[in-house]
C-alpha cells in the first residue's frame, strides 16, 4: 500500500489525536483515582468522635468439660474446667476533652476428678487456678486545639487480681481454697488488692486518626500496694524489708519515673480485627536501667454477628517482682521462683456488643 503527502499527514493527525484522547481519558481517571484516594486518607484522619457517652462491651468463654463414669482404668477421669474475659469500655467526649476506659478481667480455673480429697473428709477436690488478672485503664485528654493530635493528658491504670490465691507446698499448685488435708498443704500468697498496682501519669498524648496513639509521661508515678501483711512478709511482690528487720516487709512501695505507652488497632478484610498496646516504665529511684513491661495483644475474627474467635497473647515483666519458673520436668510444673518475664495465651469463643 502507497501513501501520499496528504493521506500521511491525514493518518499523523488521526493517530495523535486519538494518543491525546487517550492521554487525557487515562490524566481524568488518575485524577479521579487519586481524588478518591484522598478523602479515604482524610477519612482516616478524621478525629472526630461524636460527643456524649460511647459504650462496648464483651464477654469472652473458655469451658471445658469431661465426665467420664466407670472409666476403664488408667483412661482417665472427669473434668471441669471454667474461665474468660469480660472487657468493658467506655467513652465520654464533649468538644476537646475525652475520657476513655478500658476493663478487663480474665480468669481460668479447673477441676480434675471428683469426690472427696481423702477419707473421712467431706471437702470436695479443689478447683485449680491457672489465670486471674484484673485491670482498669482510665485516660484524661484535652486537645491542645480543635482538630489537633495532641492533647494534654494524664493516664490512671489499675492492675490486680479478684480471687484469693493458696500454693501448694509441695506441688507449687495454686488452689481457690485453703487446704491443709494430706497431700494438700497451702499458703495464701495473693489476693484482692495483695498486691494492686496503680499508676498516676500526667503528660501528652498524640493520637493518628483511629488506628495509633502515642502517650509520654516524664513524671509517672507508681504504687505498689499489699493489704495484708502476712502477704507482704513472703516478699515475693516487690515491697522491701522494714527498717532493722530480716522478716518483715513492707506494705508498698513507691516509684517515680518515665512512662512510655504506645498502641494501634485496625481491621482488615471487615472481620479480622487487630490490637496491640505497649506500656514501658522506668523508675528513676530504683535502677532506671531496669525497664517494666508490659504488652497486650488480641487478634478476633468475627464469625457470626456479635460472636468472635478470638486470641490474646500478652507478656508482663515487673523487675521487682518475683514469679513463679515454670519448668516442664520440676513437681507441679514449677521450680522455684526468680525474676522471669510472665506470658499469657488465650484463645476464646466472645460475644460483643456496641450501645
Amino acid at each position: 500500500m502507497k501513501f501520499n503527502a496528504p493521506n500521511l499527514v491525514m493518518i499523523l493527525i488521526v493517530i495523535f489525536t486519538s494518543l491525546m484522547t487517550s492521554y487525557a481519558q487515562t490524566g481524568e481517571q488518575n485524577a479521579e483515582q487519586e481524588k478518591k484516594r484522598m478523602e479515604k486518607m482524610q477519612e482516616s484522619m478524621k478525629m472526630e468522635v461524636a460527643d456524649g457517652w460511647n459504650q462496648k462491651a464483651g464477654i469472652g468463654l473458655d469451658l471445658g468439660q469431661l465426665l467420664n463414669i466407670n472409666p476403664y482404668v488408667g483412661s482417665g477421669s472427669n473434668r471441669l474446667g471454667l474461665g474468660g474475659a469480660v472487657n468493658y469500655k467506655f467513652q465520654y467526649k464533649k468538644s476537646k476533652f475525652t475520657w476513655s476506659n478500658d476493663l478487663l478481667f480474665s480468669l481460668s480455673t479447673q477441676r480434675i476428678g471428683s469426690g472427696t480429697i481423702a477419707s473421712g473428709s467431706n471437702d470436695k477436690l479443689p478447683f485449680e487456678k491457672a489465670l486471674d488478672l484484673l485491670t482498669f485503664n482510665s485516660n484524661f485528654a484535652y486537645q491542645v486545639r480543635e482538630a489537633s493530635p495532641w492533647a494534654y493528658s494524664f493516664d490512671l491504670g489499675l492492675r490486680t487480681q479478684v480471687l484469693s490465691s493458696h500454693q501448694d507446698s509441695a506441688s507449687s499448685k495454686i488452689y481457690l481454697k485453703e487446704l491443709h488435708v494430706n497431700p494438700y498443704n497451702t499458703n495464701l500468697v495473693s489476693k484482692l488488692f495483695s498486691p494492686a498496682l496503680i499508676t498516676l501519669a500526667p503528660g501528652v498524648k498524640y493520637t493518628h486518626g483511629k488506628k495509633y496513639y502515642a502517650f509520654l509521661s516524664p513524671v509517672a508515678g507508681q504504687i505498689l500496694f499489699v493489704s495484708d501483711q502476712n502477704i507482704a512478709n513472703l516478699g515475693i511482690h516487690g515491697t522491701k524489708l522494714k527498717d532493722g528487720s530480716t522478716n518483715e516487709y513492707k506494705t508498698s512501695k513507691f516509684a517515680l519515673g518515665a512512662l512510655a505507652k504506645g498502641g494501634y488497632s485496625n481491621t482488615y478484610f471487615e472481620k479480622l480485627n487487630f490490637n496491640t498496646e505497649l506500656s514501658l516504665f522506668s523508675d528513676y529511684l530504683d535502677k532506671p536501667q531496669n525497664i517494666d513491661v508490659v504488652w497486650t495483644n488480641s487478634i478476633g475474627i468475627e464469625l457470626f454477628k456479635g460472636l468472635n474467635l478470638s486470641l490474646r497473647g500478652d507478656l508482663y515483666y515487673d523487675d521487682d517482682k518475683r514469679n513463679s519458673i515454670s519448668d516442664s520436668n520440676a513437681v507441679g510444673g514449677f521450680k522455684g521462683v526468680g525474676k522471669r518475664v510472665n506470658f499469657i495465651e488465650q484463645l476464646l469463643i466472645g460475644y460483643t456488643r456496641n450501645f
